[in-house]
């Protein structure tokens, strides 16, 4: 995930909802038992350090 989206402000919960989300699909695979110690990092990547089919974009 770009750097950027974490800032957007029509998205003031940005970097709150991937972790949400993935703290869910991990409880539903794993089971609830794991949600208390789900750690979910989200990083946020700067423009230019990231690429796509072979290019930098």
């Amino acid at each position: 995930m770009r750097e950027a989206a974490h800032h957007l402000p029509e998205v003031p919960d940005a970097p709150a909802r991937p972790v949400a989300a993935v703290t869910d699909a991990m409880a539903g695979v794993l089971g609830e038992e794991i949600r208390e110690e789900a750690v979910v990092t989200i990083a946020g990547v700067p423009d230019g350090r990231t690429g796509i089919a072979g290019t930098v974009a």
